[in-house]
């Protein structure tokens, strides 16, 4: 099967999957690296898209809750950390996605992410047929009341000058004043169960046929 990197830019982006042995991937290992967390292999075919799959029993990193499949973004060459100030500029990252499962007892992931040094900031969450935006402890906007599993949507999330702006299917749903340094985009499937809620092969799906960030 081709690898991800053949099907998305990963150049920019490092990966954090949930085997502790492994940990991180990054450039220039992450070219030609796949695995059962994260392939070309979605609803058992082979596909033109990448598909983060994550366990309720896969390792959970440090300073975590959840077991996660999921690309941080790094500096043009993938070798050094992104850290932006989201006062000053503009940051996009715009993904065409789909959510695929989710697990049976706490059917929640997050599939996107603005975070930083010490914290999330901005999260999309898929919480049962939910999709909503949240930035830090509050929620900004509703994407999706009733979202039905493989469907295709295409997401925005725009900073300019300390405005957060969230687009869904190219629809403005959310806003709000974010003043942030260090800041990253991330994209994948970050679990939100585990063993204390599922048994272990319960499971979170998302696949990504389109990926981007831009900066100026």
């Amino acid at each position: 099967m081709p690898e991800p990197a053949k099907v998305l830019d990963l150049s920019k982006w490092k990966l954090n999957v949930p085997v502790e042995e492994i940990d991180q991937i990054q450039q220039p290992a992450l070219a030609t690296y796949q695995s059962r967390d994260f392939s070309t292999y979605s609803q058992v075919v082979f596909t033109s898209t990448v598909t983060f799959n994550v366990r309720a029993d896969g390792w959970v990193q440090p300073g975590a809750s959840y077991p996660r499949s999921e690309l941080r973004e790094m500096n043009p060459g993938g070798t050094t950390n992104a850290a932006w100030n989201s006062a000053s500029g503009t940051h996009v990252m715009e993904v065409t996605q789909r959510i695929n499962h989710l697990p049976t007892v706490r059917p929640r992931l997050v599939c996107g992410q603005i975070h930083n040094t010490p914290d999330y900031l901005y999260l999309t969450v898929l919480d049962g047929t939910r999709l909503y935006a949240k930035f830090i402890d509050t929620e900004i906007g509703n994407l999706d009341t009733n979202y039905q599993p493989g469907t295709w949507f295409d997401h925005k999330v725009e900073v300019i000058n300390g405005s957060l702006k969230i687009y869904h299917n190219g629809v403005l749903k959310a806003t709000t004043t974010m003043n942030q340094t260090g800041c990253y985009f991330k994209a994948g499937c970050y679990l939100q169960s585990n063993l204390t809620y599922d048994l272990p092969a319960a499971y979170g799906e998302v696949e990504i046929s389109a990926l981007t960030i831009t900066h100026s």
